[in-house]
């Protein structure tokens, strides 16, 4: 049975990533970056390693907007660094430079990638391993009892079924399986 979610799981993700509606990502990051030429090298970095590494580009546009709110040069209190937000240990352990803005970027698509397979392709998960580690998702074998991850699955969701019209049902039944659906546009929620 989880064999067939998880062929399941990569036709929808591979189709939204195919079939993603390029205009509605392009509006959204040219409304959130004054400058048309970053806007446009970020936008092409998105959907490329998006591609790369099997990821909708929504989801990863709403990363980005949550994480850094599209400032390439963002350093956080923590020290986490650039679009995606990597932080100096994950960014050698990427062996990406975490100030290129295309190395940032594909860092943390890897990275989110990697977030996705250590939690069976639950989104919510990989989001909370991506915020607060996954040592820490395994620990509690859930979502973190931490107010920020908390927040920032709320933030990061609501952006990507807000903003592209995605539809997220999560409904744990347990932490082994996969509580990720792609659906329909907002009329068919």
């Amino acid at each position: 049975m989880r064999y067939i979610k998880k062929i399941a799981f990569l036709f929808s993700l591979i189709f939204s990533t195919v079939f993603s509606n390029d205009e509605l990502l392009e509006n959204y990051i040219l409304k959130n970056i004054s400058n048309l030429e970053n806007a446009r090298f970020i936008y092409e970095d998105i959907i490329r390693f998006s591609s790369k590494y099997e990821i909708d580009p929504a989801l990863v546009v709403s990363i980005i907007k949550v994480e850094s709110s599209f400032n390439h040069s963002a350093v956080s209190e923590k020290g986490a660094i650039g679009l995606m937000q990597l932080m100096p240990e994950t960014a050698d352990e990427l062996q990406v430079d975490p100030f290129n803005v295309s190395a940032n970027i594909e860092g943390g698509i890897k990275y989110f990638s990697r977030c996705l397979k250590l939690n069976n392709n639950d989104i919510a998960l990989a989001l909370a391993s991506y915020n607060a580690g996954h040592s820490n998702v395994q620990k509690y074998e859930s979502i973190p009892p931490f107010s920020e991850t908390d927040n920032y699955i709320s933030e990061v969701l609501k952006v990507y079924t807000g903003s592209f019209n995605k539809r997220y049902v999560f409904n744990p039944v347990s932490f082994e399986e996969s509580s990720f659906k792609f659906g329909e546009k907002d009329g068919n929620r």
